[in-house]
């Protein structure tokens, strides 16, 4: 969805949540709610039956980015969109909110970061780990590839309200 919406697609998008499962190997089958699945499931059906029958597309919507990040539980906001394909070389970046301290940073769509406040990111988690131990209103270094490029940026993260 989220290569999507950093085209500007709409998206129709339910997620679980954030768990103490969420993306490990322990995140088993004997954990899934099939009573409450269900139920989404139909849900979204009905939507997209709705949607089928009607002469209206859906249209592109900005999403408030403070919702978002409630769901991750962090206290800082950059404003990516990554790409959350499995990688062991880095964190693509999708795209970026607009005047997003990320933005603000000189960060662009398509950039790889590969380190960012002191540690090595190689992927979604090592980038969740590093954004976890960021304060607002501190600078910070972020090492992305650009291309063949290695550049050094700062970023100094907002608070997430």
């Amino acid at each position: 969805h989220s290569s999507f919406y950093a085209k500007q697609v709409p998206v129709l998008f339910f997620w679980t949540g954030n768990h103490e499962d969420y993306h490990k190997p322990s995140d088993t089958a004997d954990k899934i709610n099939y009573e409450g699945e269900a139920r989404v499931v139909s849900f979204v059906a009905d939507i997209i039956r709705d949607i089928d029958r009607s002469d209206q597309r859906p249209t592109y919507t900005v999403a408030k980015s403070e919702s978002q990040g409630r769901t991750m539980g962090f206290r800082v906001y950059l404003g990516t969109i990554p790409n959350y394909a499995d990688s062991n070389d880095g964190l693509k970046l999708d795209g970026l909110r607009d005047d997003s301290p990320a933005s603000k940073a000189g960060l662009k769509a398509g950039d790889k970061i590969v380190m960012m406040a002191g540690r090595e990111v190689k992927n979604v988690y090592d980038y969740t780990y590093a954004l976890g131990e960021m304060k607002a209103g501190q600078e910070y270094e972020v090492v992305v590839l650009r291309g063949s490029e290695r550049l050094s940026l700062k970023i100094v993260p907002a608070a997430r309200k």
